[in-house]
């Protein structure tokens, strides 16, 4: 292939790229927490149990920022 055609490519996947991540296709998600807001889940106790338990199972590389569970 030419420059110019490679160039063109390049050119046009990453204005399709810019596309992509500039549409937002993801929904939130709501059916767990119910749309609480941040304040109103720390302030949930089974939240709180819940994520307290799932952090317990974990271990963590802070040196390389990895969670493993």
């Amino acid at each position: 292939m030419s420059h110019r055609i490679m160039i063109a490519m390049l050119s046009l996947f990453t204005v399709l790229n810019l596309m992509a991540l500039s549409i937002n296709f993801s929904q939130q998600s709501g059916a767990a927490s119910e749309r609480m807001s941040y304040q109103q889940l720390m302030g949930d106790p089974d939240f709180t149990r819940a994520v307290k338990s799932i952090a317990e199972a974990c271990s963590i590389n802070v040196d390389i920022a990895k969670l493993k569970c």
